[in-house]
């Protein structure tokens, strides 16, 4: 009778939510420049600050966070872009590029580095030579 029960509750938990199809992604976000372009402006300053205080550039974003200086770590979840931080080896310098996760061809492309510049690009990856915006 027991091991009826058992076999009864585990087909009715199944029958729920806890046993069917997972959950579909959450749907990409589309790519909002102006949130990438405050993502950059963001990290630009975060960077300055961290010069100030170590007197080198931080290598990642979480040494930004860990030091108060970026309230987050720029994602494709709020901005729609990927955006990557590479700094120098010798952390003397650093460039952050940032480009949309979906429709490349249509959006802006974002570069920056330590003079806090943000420049642009549509359709193809901005580089130091790129238009300022």
């Amino acid at each position: 009778m027991t091991r009826r029960y058992f076999v009864f509750l585990a087909f009715t938990l199944c029958a729920g939510a806890s046993c069917s199809t997972p959950p579909a992604a959450p749907p990409e976000k589309a790519p909002d420049e102006n949130a990438a372009i405050e993502a950059l402006e963001a990290v630009n300053q975060a960077q300055q600050d961290f010069i100030r205080r170590t007197r080198r550039y931080a290598l990642t974003y979480d040494e930004l966070v860990r030091d108060y200086l970026l309230k987050e770590k720029p994602t494709s979840e709020t901005t729609g872009y990927d955006v990557i931080l590479k700094p120098s080896p010798d952390a003397v310098s650093y460039t952050i590029i940032a480009t949309p996760r979906s429709d490349a061809e249509k959006f802006r492309h974002f570069f920056t580095d330590k003079t806090g510049v943000i420049r642009a690009e549509t359709g193809r990856a901005a580089t130091a030579e790129s238009p300022e915006m």
